[in-house]
Order: C-alpha cells, then structure tokens, then sequence
C-alpha cells in the first residue's frame, strides 16, 4: 500500500521576492549556484539575490544587480529562525542535520532494482 504524501501544516515565510533569481555561493566549487527559494531561506553561507531597477514592464533602462542578502535563516521546511553559524556551512539546514528529501529504500527488492538501473546505464 503506497503512503500518501504528506501536506505542509504550516504556510512557509519567505522574507524576499521568491520570483527573482536566488543564488548560493559554494567555496569547494568557487561559483555561485541558482538554488530553489526553499532552500535559499535555509542556506547556511553567501546568499545573493537578483535586483531589477528600471520599468520591467517598459522594458527600458532596466539594470540588473545581484545583491547580497543578509535575512533570516530558517529551518529546511519549517519557520524556525536559526543562528546559521551554528549549523553546517554552506549547506542547507535540516532538523537533526538529516535530509528528507534522501530517498531510502523501504525494502531489498527496490534497492536491487535502484542498483539494475544503474547498472544499466553505465
């Protein structure tokens, strides 16, 4: 029997406009990465995002302008406020340091297959 997914109880906060381009800065890999606003708000390192100024809709004398954001840092998937400097640097922030979002086989027969797969591709 396949479990439901389950719905987020609590509306998320995001304290920038989630439309423009958010980016996360990796220091192993020296560049700046785009990154999905849910994570951005739980990057734990260099945050920048995309500034417009100008009529958009004119579209004239537009300038763009990354800017780098210093807000609140919250948990992945929740609206609780951490002190960024207290977790993993330049990861996201998860409860108890562990990703939901990591698929784990529920039983032999799927990990067998995960490995035919990618036996398969190479």
């Amino acid at each position: 029997m396949m479990e439901e997914k389950k719905e987020q109880k609590v509306k998320l906060k995001y304290d920038f406009p989630t439309q423009r381009c958010c980016e996360v800065y990796v220091p192993n890999l020296e560049d700046w990465f785009r990154i999905t606003p849910k994570e951005f708000r739980s990057w734990c390192g260099q945050r920048r995002i995309l500034h417009i100024e100008g009529d958009d809709r004119m579209k004239m004398d537009i300038k763009y302008e990354y800017k780098d954001y210093n807000g609140p840092t919250y948990l992945f998937d929740s609206n609780k406020k951490i002190n960024p400097n207290n977790y993993t640097q330049n990861k996201v922030a998860f409860l108890h340091d562990e990703d939901p979002r990591q698929f784990t086989p529920r039983n032999g027969s799927e990990r067998d297959y995960i490995h035919k797969v990618k036996a398969e591709a190479i």
